[in-house]
């Protein structure tokens, strides 16, 4: 199947995009600010400042707290993260211990908490607080803190995320993978299982 087709799905496949990089600005944002300063200094002086400076910019990427309730945790990343968005649609659910983070530094960052922003294009099923069940055409895009192999060298966890979007393939409404990241080597593992993955729409970081 191809998600670039004119007609219906195309429309759909084009709100989850626009989610997605939605996410993905919002995460790369403190990153972007922490470019701004520049040194024109040169020389063994230059590196120690840079050294320095990299050092103090590292940027860990939030990890979503445990789900407490719909009361208090409904959609409350997607609240703070996007602000504007269809709230018949689209929910967040946090899943928690579930990507498997190899090169983890430290024992409790070796599975991280991931969030899944489900969009269900005919309305919200009952248990989100919906008043339907149709599954026909659902997306996820799914996000989790990761710490990178250059992450692990230098002592520091969760420098870096994976996002990346599927097509409910299966129409039971929920997403059926596995992500984790290789010890070894620091490479992804992606096992989509019945469901169908959104090559375009993914990034890790490195």
């Amino acid at each position: 199947m191809k998600f670039t087709s004119c007609g219906e799905r195309q429309d759909h496949y084009k709100v989850v995009e626009e989610m997605f990089r939605s996410i993905k600005n919002h995460l790369d944002a403190p990153l972007q600010n922490n470019s701004k300063s520049k040194l024109t200094l040169s020389g063994v002086l230059k590196d120690e400042i840079v050294k320095g400076e990299l050092k103090k910019s590292v940027h860990s990427f939030p990890e979503p707290e445990e789900f407490k309730g719909w009361k208090t945790d409904g959609n409350k990343y997607l609240k703070k993260w996007i602000v504007d968005y269809d709230e018949k649609r689209w929910a967040q659910i946090v899943i928690e211990n579930t990507f498997a983070n190899g090169p983890a530094v430290r024992e409790e960052h070796k599975k991280t908490n991931a969030i899944l922003f489900a969009y269900f294009s005919n309305g919200l099923p009952q248990v989100l607080g919906g008043e339907g069940n149709n599954f026909d055409d659902v997306y996820f895009i799914y996000y989790a803190p990761i710490t990178t192999k250059s992450g692990e060298a230098k002592g520091i966890d969760k420098n870096g995320y994976h996002l990346s979007a599927y097509k409910d393939a299966d129409k039971n409404g929920s997403l059926n993978i596995f992500i984790g990241i290789k010890i070894i080597d620091g490479t992804l593992v992606l096992l989509p299982g019945s469901d169908e993955q959104i090559p375009e729409l993914s990034f890790t970081s490195s």
